[in-house]
């Protein structure tokens, strides 16, 4: 699995510099970003466990928290909502912007979730119990048209649903349930850069919309991830819920 997720975050940086490299000839302004501010979205590397995680079951992961429901937009434009997203499964729930160029911010949460998908394709009865749902807080670039082509690009197959919002303000409430930090990365004369200064998170929620785990870029990995997704999972159908 790690060679798959390796191979697609080189692919994910080539197609991502092909983004900047777009960007890098739009007139720079404002001067430099302040290096500091940078290292606080993009930190460390993708987390690769040296150790052989517990097996699933074998511990417990209480509710951190209890998310509500958000308006949403679907690829095709038409107006969703969160819980209609998740619907009966337990979710995989990332927060992402498409043009992130870093190659340990956004693409790092995509291919894991590119990764997540294709563990799930090969395994049907796991693939009807999870979601894997990618919302974009980057409304104004990441239009319903654009993330149904990044979709595409992906070729899910289990249920990978992409999402947005109409705008910041209805984004605003849904990043907040989440405790999702967000900022618009600004030049020193208060310009934006087109970049959002953010904490990198991955939200694992259970059918009774309580997020379970919460992983960020230093603990992200497909195989804990789906430890974790089992482990909510038999939890599920001991107590019936």
């Amino acid at each position: 699995m790690r060679s798959r997720v390796a191979r697609f975050l080189a692919a994910a940086a080539a197609l991502l510099a092909l983004v900047g490299a777009a960007h890098a000839e739009e007139p720079a302004r404002g001067g430099a970003v302040d290096a500091a501010d940078a290292a606080y979205t993009y930190a460390i590397g993708a987390f690769k466990p040296e150790y052989t995680p517990p097996p699933p079951g074998s511990y417990t992961l209480p509710p951190i928290d209890t998310v509500a429901d958000h308006p949403l937009l679907d690829t095709a434009g038409k107006a969703t909502r969160l819980f209609a997203l998740t619907g009966d499964r337990v979710a995989v729930v990332a927060f992402v912007y498409t043009t992130c160029t870093e190659a340990q911010g956004c693409p790092v949460s995509i291919a894991v979730l590119h990764a997540l998908d294709r563990a799930l394709a090969a395994d049907a009865a796991l693939a009807r119990r999870v979601r894997l749902i990618t919302i974009s807080f980057d409304p104004d670039r990441d239009t319903p048209t654009h993330l149904a082509a990044v979709r595409r690009l992906h070729n899910p197959r289990s249920d990978w649903r992409f999402a947005t919002t109409r705008d910041e303000a209805e984004l605003a409430p849904l990043l907040a349930d989440f405790d999702q930090p967000v900022a618009k990365l600004r030049y020193a004369d208060g310009t934006w850069t087109g970049l959002f200064r953010h904490v990198l998170k991955v939200f694992l929620v259970d059918r009774e919309h309580r997020v379970r785990n919460v992983y960020s870029t230093g603990f992200l990995n497909p195989a804990l991830v789906l430890n974790d997704v089992r482990t909510v999972l038999q939890e599920s159908s001991r107590t019936g819920s």
